[in-house]
């Protein structure tokens, strides 16, 4: 008889990735709906702590003991957390979910499914759909130059996407907040660039794969609910969340653009920034200033005077 401590395990079917920073009640509601939805496959969650401050980590351990938790010191960043996830977990795939999500069926069955009948695809993402229930805009597709001159000049209207999706399958690119992959794929092309604190680091990822001839799955099949800026817009925070996500499109820029459209995004970026900082400062003249981040007039000269 084989002794039960020499068999060998079965790899499991699936590692649930979360990287949180004081989101605790919306993680708590996100592991409760991952528990309560998923039967069928065996899988792990491991929460990525990012020195979360509001008891984050004491709920999930009291609550949650199965899960297994990273407790980071600092605030490491996106792209980092979720690389340190990745580097215990076991699954054959790899889920990267948001603490602002909430499974409302068994999602990651039908995933599972259909990634077993089609091995020709190394990422997956599900639907999105929102608070209302209603379909929301996910991009399929890689930013373009154009794209990102629309976005600084805050004239791009993400509505759009819902008609450009139509009946897509196959795509460039899938969005960050339920992000499945293949474990093959981290072997081959390396994990996430941890150049990206925030923003930017899925279309990163989704490029250097198709580089590596992998392809790319929309799978609308299956949606997963997603509460939209619990963890970008803790007022807070908010301050470095702005900065930081100029910093991340400033890298993805320099590496996946040309020198000239560098130079184009980049001037309009300080053509916005002094925009916004005569704005703010009619709005601190006429006492109508917001409070935090959005009308800092020191934030905006930070901005405007970096490199």
């Amino acid at each position: 008889m084989t002794d039960p401590a020499l068999q060998i395990k079965e790899p499991l079917d699936l590692s649930i990735i979360i990287v949180s920073f004081n989101t605790r009640d919306v993680l708590l509601d996100c592991l409760e709906s991952v528990y309560d939805k998923t039967e069928g496959i065996s899988y792990e969650i491991i929460v990525v702590d990012n020195a979360s401050s509001d008891g984050t980590t004491v709920s999930v351990s009291g609550r949650f003991p199965g899960v297994r938790l990273i407790c980071n010191g600092e605030n490491r960043g996106f792209s980092a957390a979720n690389n340190q996830g990745i580097g215990i977990s076991s699954g054959r795939w790899v889920a990267l979910l948001n603490p602002d999500t909430c499974l409302i069926e068994n999602s990651f069955l039908k995933i599972h499914n259909y990634l077993q009948e089609h091995p020709e695809f190394s990422i997956l993402g599900p639907g999105i759909i929102n608070e209302s229930g209603q379909q929301s805009p996910t991009r399929l597709w890689e930013d373009t130059p154009q794209d990102a001159a629309w976005k600084i000049l805050g004239l791009y209207n993400p509505s759009n996407e819902l008609q450009r999706m139509g009946d897509m399958q196959e795509a460039l690119v899938i969005s960050g907040c339920c992000f499945v992959i293949r474990r093959e794929l981290f072997e081959e092309i390396g994990l996430l660039d941890e150049n990206y604190f925030l923003y930017n680091e899925e279309d990163d990822f989704c490029r250097r794969a198709r580089q590596h001839g992998k392809r790319i799955c929309f799978f609308p099949e299956t949606s997963i609910q997603h509460l939209h800026g619990k963890s970008t817009h803790q007022p807070e925070h908010r301050e470095r969340v702005i900065v930081e996500t100029y910093k991340s499109n400033l890298y993805f820029y320099s590496k996946h653009y040309s020198c000239a459209w560098n130079i184009i995004l980049r001037s309009l970026y300080k053509v916005t920034f002094l925009a916004g900082l005569i704005r703010s400062a009619f709005r601190h003249l006429t006492r109508s200033a917001s409070p935090g981040a959005d009308d800092s007039l020191r934030l905006k000269l930070k901005l405007l005077f970096s490199q």
